[in-house]
């Protein structure tokens, strides 16, 4: 476990690989290992890194509130503490929302930005998850570890691996208070009317059977001349788990480019086999 000090709050974060950097965020109810299995594959390439949001995982929270812009405050002083001037970042759902808003916001510390299942707007999100914005319901949610756990499993599917069931670990570890401002901060994002400002080249992958983010966020990117739109019908809110194979091909061909994507329609790719 490594730990770095940013306003006098530690941050966990873990890092693997060697070459151009790559930062991984997480999404809502989890840490740094969402990203461990992709971690692994991109950092034969690159030097990987993943960092738990302040009030998820190892991340405690003292001094910052739980937010979208806090968090994307965190991505620029996490890149600063260790000394990093750009790099390429990759956030899933919530992780992916504070992304698209670091890159828009600090185009010169960002090369290329990668979202997966990401409510750019966040009435996008489904209900299930809008009840925690509640107190009464995110009180409920984390006195009761067990429910979080049996939730969480049955989005990540039926998968037994073993970072699978770290990753479930690791979701009770957030207090009512970190999930229910997260919550609050992604419902009430909205991030569309600045998708014109983007201007770094842009991946966004989304599941056709997303049951967490309407996958209908994809179709925002169709007039936005630096996003490439990959949808992939047999995944649902966890493509990198669901399809990991086909996604770590779609994002390392993505990192590896060296040139700016422009112009690029969207793309739907299809899993079917012969």
């Amino acid at each position: 476990m490594s730990i770095v000090v940013i306003d006098n709050q530690a941050v966990h974060y873990e890092a693997f690989g060697r070459g151009r950097p790559v930062l991984f965020l997480h999404g809502w109810l989890g840490s740094w290992r969402y990203w461990f299995p992709t971690m692994e594959v991109v950092s034969e390439h690159f030097r990987t890194y993943s960092f738990d949001f302040w009030g998820f995982g190892d991340s405690r929270r003292k001094l910052t509130q739980e937010s979208i812009q806090s968090y994307s405050d965190q991505v620029i002083r996490f890149l600063d503490a260790l000394g990093i001037d750009r790099v390429q970042l990759v956030g899933h759902s919530m992780g992916g929302m504070v992304a698209l808003k670091t890159a828009i916001s600090y185009p010169n510390r960002i090369q290329r930005v990668a979202t997966v299942g990401a409510p750019i707007d966040g009435d996008s999100l489904s209900w299930l998850l809008k009840l925690t914005d509640r107190p009464f319901f995110a009180d409920a949610f984390a006195r009761m570890p067990w429910l979080r756990r049996r939730l969480f499993r049955f989005f990540l599917g039926e998968t037994s691996d073993h970072a699978i069931s770290e990753m479930i670990d690791d979701s009770v570890k957030s207090s009512a208070v970190s999930l229910r401002r997260a919550i609050s901060s992604m419902w009430r994002t909205d991030l569309r009317p600045e998708l014109g400002r983007l201007k770094v080249p842009t991946l966004i992958v989304h599941g056709g059977r997303d049951d967490i983010v309407n996958p209908n966020q994809a179709d925002l990117f169709d007039h936005v001349p630096m996003a490439e739109v990959v949808v992939m019908p047999r995944s649902r809110h966890f493509p990198f788990l669901d399809e990991a194979t086909l996604f770590n091909d779609v994002l390392l061909r993505f990192l590896r480019a060296q040139s700016a994507t422009t112009g690029v329609k969207p793309t739907l790719i299809s899993c079917e086999t012969s």
